[in-house]
């Protein structure tokens, strides 16, 4: 038979390291439902993958539980994603995003914690969105890099294009022309700057 007492490691966050009584990731998928005026039926659509989120209910109890707590507080409230290792799952990395302490005056040298995090994001995404692109034209690029930020907002542009195509129909607008009209126009800018 297994040893369970022994088969988990501590946990840890940025290195604040802790006990887990409970912990649990929420998965699942993003989905838009629309709830058509005058209708009885109701329409859904999958808007892809939930970001993952994590719910730990921690504690650390020791003769330095109080040094320990605030170690882990301050690893919660520090900025940017770091590694989240649980007992039983690879570790990540993760943002804190709450940190709730449950101290008992009947139960000294133990101190319990709600924490809660969301997996960190790629920085790469930000780059590769149209609204990235225009960024960083208004913090001053330089002029030969202006091409390839033009050239990314047509790329954006024409993408929108292709979304919007398949909703024209539905939204009973000229949304695909207005999108090919931005996409020729930061073509011609992307032209300029070659």
């Amino acid at each position: 038979m297994r040893a369970w007492d022994r088969a988990f490691r501590r946990a840890s966050f940025r290195g604040a390291r802790f006990w887990v009584e409970e912990d649990g990731p929420e998965k699942g998928r993003r989905v838009g439902v629309h709830q058509i005026s005058g209708g009885e039926a109701i329409v859904t659509q999958d808007m892809g993958r939930r970001a993952l989120e994590v719910r730990v209910s921690a504690y650390v109890a020791s003769d330095l539980a109080d040094v320990e707590g605030l170690a882990l507080e301050a690893a919660c409230d520090a900025p940017e994603a770091s590694m989240l290792v649980l007992p039983m799952d690879p570790g990540q990395r993760m943002h804190c995003t709450g940190c709730r302490r449950n101290r008992n005056k009947d139960r000294n040298g133990y101190i319990a914690y709600d924490l809660s995090f969301v997996v960190s994001g790629t920085m790469g995404m930000a780059g590769m969105s149209g609204l990235g692109a225009i960024r960083s034209v208004f913090a001053g690029t330089p002029l030969g890099q202006v091409a390839g930020t033009v050239g990314a907002v047509a790329g954006a542009a024409g993408n929108i294009a292709g979304m919007a195509g398949s909703l024209g129909s539905f939204a009973g607008g000229n949304v695909p022309g207005a999108i090919a009209g931005v996409s020729s126009v930061a073509n011609a800018l992307a032209g300029a700057f070659r």
